[in-house]
């Protein structure tokens, strides 16, 4: 199979594997100051299939953190995590256990499946409230980082679309990167999982989970697996209307503060004509304590930070 262009990267084992570096960040006029820093921030799918040629990639790449946005139920239902050598995986899921019991997934599938995008920006929003302290975790850990010189780091979900997509989304959004832009990006999924959605939608039409959310009808379960950008786009509105801006949302409900979000612009950005963020003595103490803090506020949900 051919491989895809940028901003796809090629990783033995895993579809739909991209970076979310390379958007253009404008000012009132129209004219590109910034753009968001490539090779720092990849997205994708879960590591269950990377080949041991795919991680000596991915470490080539310098990746050294994976986010792990999945449940501790889909976890487990797949045989557990998937660690890989020398790259943390810092668990961080986007749902509690209780929002995977059969009857919500059967809800969220109904919303993921509906026709226009009403049903999708509520999932959305669900995703947003109940995984603040993800987004915490993962902004704080990119704020700990070196502007002059960050590692990189890797976020999925099983699929790398929604839940992966979600969380992009606010960030580019954060950042400043026009809607547009931001949709298109996420529309990429639709070419990324490409190779793997025939048989994502057959598994879905097999589902008891996704029968007894209405079930049956190809159509549905393709909407489930695609990424529209009007989704995009009708969630980055919504963010608006509830938080005021994305920024609004990471402090509102993540926590974050000014000096924060500053940080994470400067590791996630570079000025137009290669210019980077400033240095800056929060490295490694700052994600010490955050991760010290996740582990007691997923202890509190009834998690296991060590999954």
């Amino acid at each position: 199979m051919a491989e895809l262009p940028p901003p796809f990267v090629a990783i033995d084992g895993l579809a739909n594997f991209r970076d979310i570096g390379g958007s253009p960040i404008e000012d009132k006029d129209g004219k590109t100051v910034a753009k968001v820093r490539k090779g720092v921030f990849y997205r994708g799918p879960d590591t269950r299939t990377v080949t041991p040629a795919g991680i000596a990639r991915l470490k080539e790449l310098g990746v050294k953190a994976d986010f792990d946005l999945r449940s501790k139920v889909q976890i487990e239902k797949l045989g557990g995590p998937s660690p890989m050598d020398d790259i943390e995986r810092i668990w961080a899921p986007a749902f509690p256990d209780g929002e995977y019991s059969p009857e919500k997934a059967a809800a969220r599938y109904v919303q993921y499946a509906s026709d226009g995008t009403e049903g999708i920006v509520q999932a959305f929003t669900d995703i947003l409230t109940h995984g603040a302290p993800a987004a915490r975790i993962v902004m704080l850990h990119i704020a700990s980082m070196n502007p002059d010189s960050p590692s990189a780091c890797y976020i999925h979900c099983t699929t790398g679309n929604n839940r992966s997509g979600v969380f992009i989304g606010v960030i580019l959004s954060l950042l400043g990167v026009k809607p547009e832009k931001i949709a298109e990006e996420y529309s990429l999924s639709d070419i990324g999982l490409r190779p793997t959605r025939d048989a994502a939608v057959e598994r879905l039409m097999k589902s008891p989970v996704f029968a007894g959310a209405g079930g049956g009808g190809r159509a549905r379960a393709e909407r489930m697996v695609g990424a529209r950008p009007e989704s995009m786009l009708a969630m980055l509105e919504m963010v608006n209307k509830k938080w005021g801006s994305a920024e609004g949302y990471f402090k509102t409900m993540a926590g974050l503060t000014d000096e924060d979000i500053q940080m994470v612009r400067r590791v996630l950005t570079v000025q137009e004509g290669g210019r980077g963020g400033r240095s800056h003595k929060r490295q490694g103490s700052v994600w010490d304590s955050t991760k010290a803090i996740a582990t007691k506020l997923w202890g509190s949900l009834g998690y296991e930070m060590d999954l």
